[in-house]
């Protein structure tokens, strides 16, 4: 028989001799009938492990009453049957306090009244036969007793459960870590996929057309070259003068071209050239119409045809040059490539507006190659051809909406930069200049209904915008064909104007700042003070006549309640639902829109708004009301339709950027969306964090070109829901970047961005679109660009550029 453990003397009201427990047992044994082989000490004899655990309330209450009622100490009552315990608990035992004092007390109830001379008799011998019964009774019990309380499983259930659940809890952890189903998990698109069509190598034109068709013979451009327009029909006009414009930039890059000394020697695998067969001394242009609005959903399509040679062999006057041809120069007329024998090509360009116009020129500046004299006089001597004609080319954006966003808040970005990036724009077919003028750090945007705004708010008096800037940029973007949409980022990253009205803002400047903002210095508009929305319409009004654009992006992200919280007017509407009605009753009224399109609806979710909801909400009601009655459709950052129940218009455009799978969330309500996931289109990632004292890398990884170009968000929408992207934008933050380093962050990776706008993903059969033709099309893009005065950064390797097979992973 095991020996079994004395009970701690915690457990037990006072310590008693031996001789007297022992005498208890004796004397309850001979009164066997009335006893009940209950496991009073809650034993397993194949246990060795005790337990230390504190007993219940109820059980000390029991062992309390006990002892009162069986009279004085000296081995009366409960202290005689603890005694026993003391006596016989074994180290091995794993029993559990609390149960020990439920079975004592239990024992107590079933145990006959003894004097204390009837225990005094009990020997020896009585005590082991007595500790023989009850250790037979523990096992008959183990099975059988009312009161199971020591198996196995009862006495481990607990620490099984926690085991359990603690590696089920890792195995989780892990499986979430490695798969990270909270990231859109695209997969990089394929190095090589021989099912796509690849431009030839001399002409990699970016972005990639719809649809082409090549040949194998080579066109030459007469010295007196030109570009004319002709009406499509009587009643429409022959041309206009952004067209006019769009043509003069397309014979400077041309001229580019024939004017840029060619270095480069022919590598081993560049085709041998071919004598010219015709001789291209005009480009027609074809528009139906030339004085379409520059709206989203315009048509931007064309076609654009080369015929290598006409039915007849060209005339002589082919061969007579223009004195006035601004093509090259006299002494480069005289060298020029005989003509005599070639015959007359044709190019044709037709277009249904005029922005159509503007991208086929763009495609057929890039078709044209220049070669260098085999003997040349002069420094630069050069020829221009089209290879692989005939051409013919359909082409037309998958997107509408096909955006470059700028912050200029964070860091003034001069409008040179400005007007640099714009045209850089137009190389890649981007038509979409998302302006993000103002944030919490600064207001450079001049206002003349409220000039403190600006006085007060810029970061310094030369780093503004006036009129004439703002006009010049909008002018510059519309003859290149691209929108100029800005954004007033409100209520929240409004910290920038409290510096001329501290009334109609909160928590400026609050510390710690990351409690009420996303980033330094904190501060967003008061919802509840009503020269708020004084201020606010007046800047609406105003803003609407700078910016003709039908759209507008009002912001409406990262917004802080912590921030609203630290007023306590603010406060106490946010908490108080009956001091709500209060407040708004002070406020300017809300303007109402009766068109059908603009209707409120609540997004966000169902079921009752939260306090901050509700201030969000009534900010929203009033600052929508205003641009709506300009005659401007929002566009808003993705919280207001998924973090926040709030109510929008049915028109309103969603701006996703946290998580490329929300798109499918705001979709599913039924609002269009822009992407910018700032998983994949965010170009200031990866640059580590600027909080000073932070060794910390980014909150996003660093976007490659390949990243960029392998953002592929139709893999899991369906038709209907693809319907419902109107396109996307590659997004430049300014934390870190200005007008200095600006050229090296946007180029090239912004043309990766621009080619899946402009041609998706996906070519028209479904193939993706693989990594090696697009890397050899973008470093000549780059170059392209650097000509151009464009400071673009490279991607890899100058020998990767001619020999890429030889750079892969």
């Amino acid at each position: 028989m095991p020996t079994r453990k004395p009970i701690r003397s915690s457990l037990l009201p006072s310590p008693l001799s031996s001789s007297i427990q022992y005498s208890a047992l004796s004397a309850h044994d001979d009164n066997d009938d009335n006893w009940d082989h209950t496991d009073h000490y809650a034993f397993d004899s194949m246990s060795s492990t005790p337990d230390h655990s504190t007993p219940s309330r109820r059980d000390s209450l029991e062992i309390e009453t006990h002892s009162q009622t069986q009279g004085p100490a000296g081995g009366g009552g409960y202290n005689g049957i603890a005694g026993v315990g003391a006596s016989e608990f074994d180290a091995s035992t794993s029993t559990s306090a609390s149960n020990i004092s439920r079975s004592s007390s239990i024992a107590h109830r079933h145990i006959p009244s003894h004097n204390n001379s009837t225990r005094g008799q009990s020997s020896e011998g009585q005590v082991e036969r007595q500790g023989q019964d009850e250790y037979e009774g523990d096992k008959r019990d183990h099975h059988n007793g009312p009161f199971v309380k020591n198996t196995h499983w009862n006495r481990c259930w607990i620490r099984y459960i926690a085991v359990s659940s603690i590696l089920v809890a890792v195995a989780l952890l892990v499986t979430l870590l490695v798969l990270k189903p909270w990231q859109h998990r695209y997969q990089l698109a394929p190095v090589n996929n021989g099912a796509v069509k690849a431009l030839p190598a001399e002409q990699p034109i970016w972005p990639i057309p719809r649809e082409f068709a090549t040949g194998t013979e080579k066109i030459s451009l007469s010295p007196n070259f030109q570009i004319t327009v002709k009406a499509s029909s009587p009643v429409n006009g022959v041309s206009s003068p952004l067209i006019e414009k769009a043509i003069a930039r397309c014979m400077d890059r041309i001229k580019i071209k024939l004017n840029t000394t060619i270095y480069d020697t022919p590598s081993l695998d560049t085709p041998v050239s071919t004598p010219a067969t015709g001789l291209l001394s005009q480009l027609v242009i074809i528009v139906d119409n030339s004085a379409a609005d520059l709206d989203y959903g315009v048509d931007e399509s064309y076609t654009l045809n080369i015929s290598s040679s006409a039915n007849t062999p060209s005339s002589k006057s082919t061969n007579q040059q223009d004195d006035d041809s601004d093509m090259v120069k006299p002494s480069q007329r005289k060298r020029a490539v005989p003509v005599n024998n070639l015959q007359e090509s044709s190019a044709t360009i037709r277009a249904s507006t005029q922005w159509g116009v503007l991208h086929a020129l763009e495609t057929f500046s890039q078709l044209v190659v220049a070669t260098a004299a085999e003997a040349p006089t002069e420094p630069v001597n050069n020829t221009l051809n089209i290879p692989n004609a005939p051409w013919s080319i359909y082409d037309a954006p998958r997107y509408s909406h096909r955006g470059l966003l700028l912050d200029t808040s964070r860091h003034f970005v001069a409008v040179k930069d400005i007007i640099r990036t714009l045209e850089a724009m137009t190389v890649v077919k981007l038509n979409v200049f998302h302006w993000h003028v103002l944030d919490q750090q600064s207001y450079p945007l001049v206002s003349k209904t409220f000039p403190e705004l600006t006085a007060k708010g810029a970061e310094r008096a030369d780093r503004v915008y006036s009129y004439d800037d703002v006009a010049s940029i909008i002018q510059y973007g519309q003859e290149r064909g691209i929108r100029v949409i800005p954004e007033f980022d409100a209520p929240g990253h409004a910290a920038s104007w409290g510096r001329a009205f501290p009334n109609i803002t909160v928590c400026v400047d609050a510390q710690p700042h990351q409690a009420y903002g996303a980033e330094p210095p904190a501060g967003q508009l008061d919802p509840l003070e009503p020269f708020t929305y004084q201020v606010l319409n007046g800047l609406i009004k105003e803003w609407s006549a700078q910016f003709p654009d039908k759209q507008v992006h009002i912001g409406g992200d990262e917004i802080n309640f912590n921030c609203w919280k630290t007023s306590e007017r603010l406060k106490d509407y946010i908490d108080h639902p009956s001091s709500r009605e209060g407040y708004e009753s002070k406020l300017p009224a809300t303007i109402v829109n009766q068109d059908p399109r603009n209707q409120m609806k609540q997004f966000g979710g169902s079921g009752s708004q939260s306090g901050g909801d509700k201030l969000l909400d009534l900010y929203l009601s009033k600052a929508l009301g205003m641009y709506l009655q300009q005659g401007k459709r929002p566009i808003a950052w993705e919280e207001l339709a998924l973090e926040h129940q709030v109510n929008l218009p049915e028109s309103t455009i969603v701006h996703v950027w946290k998580n490329a799978r929300n798109a499918k969330k705001i979709i599913d309500q039924g609002l269009p969306v822009i992407l910018s996931s700032a998983e994949f289109w965010y170009l200031d990632c990866g640059m580590g964090s600027w909080l000073i004292g932070s060794l910390g890398q980014s909150w996003c990884k660093y976007a490659s070109w390949q990243r960029i170009y392998s953002y592929n968000w139709e893999a899991e929408l369906s038709e209907a829901q693809k319907k419902m992207v109107l396109g996307g934008e590659i997004a430049m933050w300014g934390e870190q970047t200005d007008g200095h380093n600006l050229d090296s962050n946007l180029w090239p990776r912004s043309a990766a961005a621009a080619e899946v706008l402009w041609s998706g993903s996906k070519d028209d059969n479904g193939e993706i679109r693989p990594l090696v033709q697009a890397f050899k099309r973008l470093s000549q893009v780059r170059e392209r660009l650097v000509e151009m005065g464009v400071q673009a950064a490279p991607i890899a390797p100058s020998w990767c550029g001619k020999h890429p097979e030889g750079c892969l992973a």
